[in-house]
């Protein structure tokens, strides 16, 4: 790539605060990539909370107020976790509470500058299968489990949840019942899903919904017609939220993706990656992953984002250098390397050291009680909005050095100055780790102008003309 010269330029601070300038945009699909209203070229990156609103009463959040720190964190997309069992706790009786609570969530989120993911969340179908360990499905939608007047536990001996659910024959049969159409729960499933797309269409907030978090079942002839019949579903009412579709509970260790392609459109592949642990045979190097992944929706034309990684925050007996914060490291750099987005798991406000994320035991929580960042998170820069074609992207943590280049093209300046701005999430003291601009030393090709806003997390690339763009920031004094 052939680049203009570069000017050392002085910064300036935009007196207007602005939360998030892409706030009010609606964000679709064009080809790979995630674009906004001006054509910008979007990264969207977050997180899933609550991590814990999977036990009852389904409503950890009641108090918005934390959630003021997605924007410290760079946030603009929130997975946000719903549950069917909370929402028709009784078959054909919505509960008006949980989604006027869970609206809620999704409008605090949104005067943050983060847009709402709709996850509609299960894990092993239901927390009255599995040992109790599982949630989900409403108690009704379980058609066969001798266990049901068991109370679910989800305590102390769920944390291998995982590992136990291939090998629960109720479960099995439930899956099965469910894709069969037994009993008519599959359609109350699509019925619950027609409703929610009434009631949330046109809603500047929602991004989009993640149809089903880690399905069970044949990604060919069971789980693909489901997303097919619940699209359907949606468009009915919503034509313009992105569809998310996810592969098989299993492929999260880096397996193959055997789901068809689909054939409505306006649709993103919400992939799971958990590899941390090297053990052969159980998960693959995420290097390898991407790629053939990302070749993949490459074909289909779609853009591949990842719904959900993590890293547990308990000892890993596996590799000692495969632990937090090395490992959630490493997954950052591959999605720097490709400019893609995703939603770490997870946030909650309500860690403990004895409960850790209040469901099975699981630890990954990115905050601690007192609300502190965890060795499994840290703030990170990266470009939010790009006016043109994106080109490199590369951050060194160690030395907090932020490298970007784009091409300006003809049609983001015919957008004017927000289609031809580039936003970058570049907080000055969260990820430079200096106390004012003045710190930093930013080198910027001469037709473009760069500004802080006054919060000094966001800074706004403004190309007056077309053509190669270079920026490179780095602290002053090291």
């Amino acid at each position: 790539m052939t680049h203009n010269s570069a000017a050392l330029l002085s910064v300036s601070l935009i007196l207007a605060f602005t939360v998030v300038s892409h706030g009010a945009s609606i964000i679709t699909t064009n080809g790979t990539q995630f674009v906004d209203d001006v054509g910008r070229v979007v990264v969207l990156r977050g997180l899933n909370l609550p991590a814990d609103a999977k036990l009852p009463d389904f409503m950890p959040l009641k108090v918005k107020t934390p959630l003021h720190v997605m924007q410290l964190y760079g946030a603009n997309v929130a997975r946000v976790l719903f549950t069917w069992e909370a929402f028709e706790p009784n078959r054909g009786n919505y509960s008006m509470e949980y989604l006027d609570y869970y609206l809620g969530l999704v409008e605090a989120l949104y005067k943050q500058g983060v847009y709402t993911l709709v996850d509609m969340h299960q894990d092993f179908y239901s927390r009255w299968l599995n040992k109790g360990c599982g949630e989900g499905f409403p108690q009704w939608a379980v058609l066969v489990n001798p266990l049901l007047t068991k109370p679910p536990t989800n305590g102390v001996f769920c944390t291998a949840w995982i590992l136990q659910g291939p090998f629960d024959l109720s479960t099995w049969l439930n899956w099965y019942m469910f894709y069969q159409g037994s009993e008519g729960v599959r359609n109350s499933f699509l019925d619950m899903w027609e409703y929610l797309a009434e009631r949330f269409a046109d809603n500047p907030a929602i991004l989009g919904y993640d149809m089903l978090n880690e399905p069970f079942g044949d990604e060919v002839k069971q789980i693909s017609p489901l997303y097919e019949d619940i699209a359907a579903r949606i468009r009915k009412h919503d034509q313009k939220a992105i569809l998310f579709i996810e592969p098989q509970i299993y492929a999260g260790a880096g397996g193959d993706i055997a789901l068809k392609q689909p054939t409505f459109s306006n649709y993103a592949m919400a992939a799971h990656y958990y590899g941390q642990t090297r053990k052969k045979f159980v998960v693959f190097p995420f290097d390898g992953v991407i790629k053939r992944w990302k070749a993949q929706m490459d074909s289909w034309n779609a853009p591949l984002w990842f719904g959900e990684f993590g890293a547990n925050n308990d000892p890993n007996p596996d590799n000692v250098q495969f632990q937090a914060p090395n490992y959630i490291a490493m997954v950052y750099d591959e999605l720097d390397k490709y400019l893609l987005g995703g939603t770490q798991w997870g946030w909650t406000d309500n860690w403990t050291p004895a409960n850790h994320d209040g469901w099975n035991q699981e630890n990954f929580s990115i905050t601690d009680q007192r609300r502190q960042i965890r060795s499994n998170y840290a703030i990170r820069a990266y470009p939010q909005a790009i006016a043109g074609t994106p080109g490199t992207f590369k951050i060194d943590s160690k030395y907090r050095v932020l490298d970007l280049d784009w091409v300006v093209t003809d049609a983001a300046l015919s957008q004017g100055s927000r289609g031809a701005t580039t936003e970058i999430f570049a907080p000055v003291q969260g990820f430079f780790q200096v106390a004012t601009v003045s710190d930093l030393q930013i080198k910027v090709t001469s037709s473009v102008k760069c500004t802080y806003a006054a919060d000094l997390l966001m800074l706004n690339c403004l190309a007056t003309q077309p053509g190669n763009v270079t920026l490179h920031i780095e602290p002053v004094s090291l």
